[in-house]
């Protein structure tokens, strides 16, 4: 029989053959699918992926794509070939069979273009039962042939289909105790399909790259964190006065946590408590004991992300191990959609990075993962298999989008039971959680001791390090009554944080405050790529003490920064944000008390954040009002009280069914619809419809490379469609996270018709023009940046 190949390597034309893949696929994805109990469903994905691929007519049409340049005009589908196998041949046989015959054909049929739907809005056929059903499928007896002429695979299909079987019986009686037991059977189809993508583009890769896959020993990477962090805290234990004292009781707290099994917690530490040390305490020892795969920082802001891996790298003295994860630099979706990589140039690249989160020590922001469960495509659901067998650390929990926050609580319920993952949920105003349990239909499962802190109140009494005033008025300040004010706390203090709402009113106060002499006046927001803001904050931090400084900030310096300041200015906002603002002021007790106040900036314009009005319209209605919780706004029965009204508010007020759509996703999720119609399948998920109108935010972003100082220049030189090498292209990709600005989508439109964004890879990386770079600002729309002056 004729060699029937599935890749041919473009660097030396070695042919890859079709059964070589697939066996090799199944192999991996085995192995990702192991450690959760469900190995055999994704080595079983893996045998049939490409069974489409056993044609002739496949194997003549990629030497011509590869060796003449040749693209045929058709497309050819090869992913529904094996989903229709099993469902010809195995399905209506048993119940429990039918359900794993769904979740591995659809997986198959779905690991080109995303998630397809088991049921359809408009109650028509859907996309499974369609592929599978159909008659004109072209090959397929072809493919039905040469698959089965090839000795062992028809025993290995009926072998890891009883074993799968008997994997879904577990499954099944794992989440009949939980509740909501078909949102954990979607959210399991979707880990299923992450094991076999990420395989199925990892073996492309080593086969393109000529490599083998890289052995991971993240245990020997724990056990030299956790000495090095234990010789830390025995340095902090010679010093064990004031606040030391009360972040060593907290990190031994969770220290001793370790030693319990895996569970979903609550760590409530008040900001400058060392919240990072604690929680990575608890993380190293507990992924030493329990031998768990990686451990992953989800935090709300790239600034926190910035300053938290930062203080890991030293603290675990590894710098190599830590990966940080900001945002999509590659925008491939819409190269998703095609059924192989040959019709569209260097999608080969794209889809081949390596994006996959195979590092011992993650961060990432709270997009990427909610992404990952349920953004489209197949680049960012690679991710969600590493998210098992792990420990998740939740910075800032409160900061989960409210029309997202039983979405949130579905996934970290299902990592928990189902992917064996250790959860962590951290917070200085932890009764977010508790309030929110009261409201929601989807609670977090929490452990049934679920905090890590005990005496609460006490320590948050313990930690009073300022004084919070209200200077709230009716009317509000414009940026020269702030700046004004500013310069009058400048006359007995030697530095003032100011944080506003909105781009806009930063800039503008800015610029109002440029005027002062004798100051260092400071300017950061998101804006500026990561690492211009590093950059910035460490010029900031080298003349704290030394010069008189005043810095102006957008929220983003609120968690995670550890910088101290003698006064801090915050612009009306929810409690919590409050509270985080709080701690940027007198950190580490410099002084016996610091001075926070709060106002209201006249020139930010809410309408399009309804979180951050509702917040601030809370905090001046119910918490300011009342006297009793004015004066302890930072204690948490203030913040229970903020909650409960915050959330009640928004229940009212911000829509969570999304634009388009007459139900909101939860109930896509949970199969609801599929009870309005006849079951044509035991599976009710309608993952290409939730993902279709998800957006992590409510104004989704693309990240575009910016020119800042000489490397991001040469990063976007050296980004171009010329880059055969995937490991150079890999390493590029993973530098150019420093180097980029997520825009929204009329801010690209701007800079694109007045030609100051460029593309790269047919439109899949944008770059930015250096005129519409600012070296105060970031990314200016104007396209007049103020570049440095050149010394020649």
């Amino acid at each position: 029989m004729l060699l029937l190949i599935a890749h041919i390597r473009q660097s030396d034309f070695v042919e890859q053959s079709v059964q070589e893949h697939l066996e090799e696929v199944a192999k991996l994805a085995r192995s990702y699918g192991d450690s959760v109990g469900l190995g055999a469903h994704a080595e079983l994905s893996g045998l049939l992926h490409d069974m489409g691929k056993f044609t002739v007519h496949f194997t003549t049409y990629l030497k011509d794509a590869v060796l003449e340049n040749i693209i045929a005009g058709d497309k050819i589908d090869h992913s529904t070939a094996g989903a229709k196998y099993l469902f010809e041949q195995y399905g209506g046989q048993d119940p429990i069979q039918d359900y794993v015959i769904e979740t591995v054909g659809m997986v198959v049929l779905s690991h080109h273009s995303g998630m397809q739907n088991f049921v359809q809005p408009d109650l028509k056929p859907s996309d499974y039962v369609r592929r599978v059903t159909n008659e004109q499928l072209p090959y397929f007896e072809e493919v039905v042939f040469n698959f089965e002429s090839i000795t062992g695979n028809v025993e290995k299909v009926e072998r890891l289909l009883a074993e799968a079987k008997e994997e879904m019986k577990k499954f099944i009686q794992l989440v009949k105790p939980l509740g909501h037991a078909n949102i954990y059977l979607t959210l399991m189809q979707k880990l299923v399909f992450s094991c076999l993508v990420d395989a199925d583009r990892t073996n492309t890769r080593c086969f393109e790259e000529n490599s083998s896959v890289p052995d991971e020993n993240n245990e020997a990477v724990f056990e030299e964190g956790y000495r090095h962090l234990m010789e830390k805290v025995t340095d902090w234990q010679k010093n064990r006065k004031g606040i030391n004292a009360l972040r060593n009781d907290m990190s031994e707290s969770c220290d001793k946590r370790a030693d319990l099994p895996s569970a979903i917690y609550t760590l409530t530490i008040p900001t400058g408590g060392g919240k990072t040390y604690a929680s990575l305490r608890y993380a190293l020892k507990h992924a030493k004991k329990y031998n768990k795969s990686r451990i992953i920082y989800v935090v709300p802001y790239t600034t926190i992300l910035e300053q938290n891996a930062k203080e890991v790298r030293e603290i675990i003295k590894q710098p190599e191990a830590v990966l940080e994860h900001h945002g999509n630099v590659i925008d491939d979706e819409g190269l998703d959609n095609g059924t192989d990589y040959y019709d569209t140039p260097y999608h080969k690249n794209m889809q081949l990075g390596r994006d996959n989160w195979d590092y011992p020590i993650i961060f990432t922001t709270m997009v990427q993962f909610l992404d990952a469960f349920y953004q489209k495509g197949t680049r960012k659901s690679r991710r969600l298999h590493n998210m098992t067998d792990a420990i998740i650390v939740f910075d800032e929990v409160q900061s989960v989008p409210y029309q997202h926050r039983e979405l949130f609580h579905s996934a970290v319920n299902f990592l928990h039971a189902i992917g064996r993952s250790s959860i962590i949920l951290c917070t200085a105003t932890q009764p977010a959680n508790h309030a929110a349990i009261k409201q929601i239909e989807v609670p977090v499962l929490l452990a049934k001791e679920p905090e890590m802190i005990p005496h609460l109140d006490d320590v948050v009494d313990a930690f009073k390090r300022v004084n919070i005033t209200s200077k709230v008025d009716l009317e509000g300040w414009d940026a020269k009554q702030i700046a004004n004010f500013t310069e009058t706390l400048l006359e007995d203090r030697d530095s003032v944080l100011i944080i506003l709402n909105t781009k806009s009113a930063v800039k503008k106060l800015y610029q109002e405050l440029e005027i002062l002499q004798d100051t260092y006046i400071a300017h950061l927001s998101t804006s500026m790529c990561p690492m211009h803001r590093k950059v910035e904050l460490e010029k900031i931090k080298g003349k704290l003490g030394k010069e008189k400084v005043v810095c102006v900030s957008t929220q983003l310096i609120e968690a995670g920064v550890d910088i101290s300041f003698e006064s801090v200015i915050r612009s009306l906002a929810g409690l919590d944000s409050i509270a985080q603002a709080a701690g940027r002021c007198n950190r580490h007790a410099e002084r016996e008390l610091g001075d926070v106040y709060v106002i209201r900036a006249k020139d930010e314009n809410l309408s399009k954040l309804p979180e951050i009005r509702i917040g601030a319209e809370v905090t001046d209605h119910y918490i300011l009002t009342n006297p009793e919780l004015a004066e302890r706004l930072l204690h948490p029965k203030t913040i229970e009280t903020y909650f409960t009204h915050f959330l009640a508010q928004a229940k009212r007020e911000i829509p969570i069914a999304p634009a388009g759509l007459d139900y909101d996703l939860l109930t896509l999720l949970r199969g609801s619809l599929a009870r309005k119609q006849p079951k044509k399948t035991k599976s009710s998920g309608m993952f290409k419809t939730i993902e279709k109108h998800f957006e992590a935010i409510h104004s989704p972003t693309t990240a575009v490379l910016v020119p800042y100082e000489k490397e991001g220049e040469e990063i976007i030189a050296s980004l171009n469609e010329q880059i055969h090498d995937f490991t150079l292209f890999n390493k590029l990709i993973k530098k150019a996270q420093q180097y980029s600005v997520n825009l929204y989508s009329h801010e690209l439109r701007i800079l694109s018709n007045e030609g100051l964004i460029e593309s790269l890879h047919d439109d899949s990386i944008y770059c930015l023009k250096e005129k519409a770079y600012d070296l105060k600002y970031g990314v200016t729309l104007e396209g007049k940046a103020e570049l440095e002056a050149q010394i020649f």
